[in-house]
């Protein structure tokens, strides 16, 4: 629901804009969405931060795992299959 109103409220916009070219529609289109960007809760934004933090920090982790995996073979085999 939440997402139908967004679009309802952007189309709108649009709608309102239409009559008056195209550069007017792309105006009303970016200025829509930057307030609909404000809108959101701090609370949504110190999410999304957290989990692009969490994100790359698992990254970086997995990445070490795997490498350390891989010199673990190199060095138990002895470079030899």
């Amino acid at each position: 629901m939440a997402g139908g109103r967004k679009r309802d409220w952007i189309r709108k916009k649009m709608t309102a804009a239409a009559g008056g070219g195209s550069l007017l529609r792309v105006r009303a289109l970016t200025t829509a969405l930057r307030r609909q960007r404000r809108r959101l809760p701090r609370v949504h934004l110190l999410r999304l931060l957290y989990e692009s933090v969490v994100f790359r920090l698992l990254w970086v982790i997995e990445s070490l795992v795997v490498l350390a995996r891989l010199c673990f073979f190199f060095l138990r085999f002895g470079f030899r299959l």
